[in-house]
């Protein structure tokens, strides 16, 4: 009996030495949160949500938040829009007098298509997801299974109109699918199909789409960073993160150039003999190992067009070539929404043009605007490419601002 108690002894000695350490432990990871990926890419980085970011970067998350790139896709919510399917303003009708109607049933926005006459829609899609942040215009797109489709019906640039999407014929189409390469410049990351083949696929492995210019996307993997930082609150220098001062000139304006250096298509990978899969980019990277040349600027003779080409054309102007490690974020904080900041802009260009020499004829020009240089340097001018059907069977081109940055003469700059 004597040694019986001596074990039972023995062991709840043992037993409280390894309950009262644990118990610590627990105390200790109680202060730290157990990061969950919302995505992984296909080169093994781990997606972070954003909300993530927020414990240390709260204002500039939401600053972000309210820009175009953060907003240029998301789950549709039209909640702000209902005046688009009341009765005389949710319909749509084409050159070939076939129509779309646009309502809502059951807190679901739909798209119903009608050829001329019937009566019956010939198809009828809900907006799942909406790309565009709505300052010139937004689209849709809806599933079908695991492929991916663009509507027909868009809505244009202020908002309160249906149009036929840019591209499509003013008569009903096939719906058009929505690649990878397209995603790539309106989401952080989708989750294709297949890697391996040699034409690009509308079809997706999830539907759990990255909606928006999230955090990562500028700065690399993040999951290491917020863990370390959550685990050493008293270390306030970034550890494990991408820094833009690291970036050379050449990175810096590739991050940008993945979306706004014209109709780059992905590059033929030669050795495995597939395209190289969107997606496959990270900001560091040499973007001419992913996307091939502008398939529109490569043609002889051809002019860059100004829509989404605003790399290329600001490397044409004198002020890039003059300056030195010039890039997009001299003039542009990505965190901020900076649209119509005229003054702002202004100041960066009199930061390097402190006393600019303006002829005669322009300083007495009875319509120079001496605080916003852009309206005079870089004029809104028409694209060629992007044009919209606001009107049935005629096309009105957008205007967009061109950032060839130059002195331009007798053209108007309204």
């Amino acid at each position: 009996m004597k040694r019986r108690m001596v074990e039972l002894l023995v062991f709840a000695f043992l037993m409280g030495a390894f309950i009262v350490p644990q118990q610590g432990c627990n105390q200790v990871v109680s202060e730290y949160t157990e990061i969950e990926p919302v995505a992984q890419h296909f080169n093994g980085m781990q997606y972070v949500a954003m909300s993530e970011c927020t414990s240390c970067h709260a204002e500039i998350v939401e600053s972000h938040m309210q820009t175009s790139h953060f907003r240029t896709s998301s789950i549709s919510d039209f909640a702000d829009q209902l005046q688009l399917f009341e009765p005389g303003a949710n319909e749509l009708v084409l050159a070939d007098q076939s129509m779309a109607k646009f309502v809502i049933e059951d807190d679901q926005a739909y798209q119903l298509w009608y050829e001329r006459g019937a009566i019956n829609p010939l198809t009828k899609d809900s907006m799942q997801i909406t790309i565009g942040s709505g300052h010139r215009g937004q689209s849709f797109l809806f599933w079908k299974g695991n492929a991916l489709y663009q509507q027909q019906g868009s809505v244009s640039g202020d908002g309160d109109q249906w149009i036929n999407s840019p591209g499509y014929p003013s008569r009903i189409e096939p719906h058009r699918p929505i690649m990878p390469r397209c995603l790539e410049c309106h989401a952080t990351y989708a989750e294709q199909a297949s890697l391996v083949s040699a034409r690009p696929s509308n079809t997706y492995l999830s539907r759990d789409i990255l909606f928006g210019m999230q955090c990562q996307v500028c700065h690399g993997e993040a999951a290491e960073h917020v863990s370390y930082h959550r685990k050493n609150p008293e270390e306030l220098a970034p550890k494990y993160i991408l820094k833009y001062s690291d970036l050379s000139q050449k990175q810096r304006i590739d991050a940008c150039a993945l979306c706004h250096s014209g109709s780059r298509p992905n590059k033929w990978d030669t050795e495995k003999r597939i395209f190289v899969p969107s997606f496959s980019y990270q900001v560091g990277d040499d973007l001419d190992a992913f996307l091939e040349p502008d398939k529109l600027e490569a043609r002889q003779g051809a002019v860059a067009d100004i829509h989404a080409n605003q790399v290329n054309l600001l490397m044409s102007s004198k002020c890039f070539q003059q300056s030195e490690g010039m890039d997009c974020a001299t003039c542009h904080d990505p965190h901020s929404f900076e649209r119509a900041n005229y003054r702002k802009f202004s100041a960066k260009c009199i930061s390097c043009h402190s006393s600019p020499k303006h002829s005669e004829a322009t300083l007495t020009a009875t319509d120079a605007n001496f605080e916003d240089c852009a309206s005079c340097h870089m004029p809104f001018n028409e694209s060629k490419a992007m044009q919209l059907e606001l009107d049935v069977n005629e096309l009105t081109p957008v205007r967009i601002r061109n950032h060839l940055i130059a002195i331009y003469k007798n053209e108007s700059t309204n």
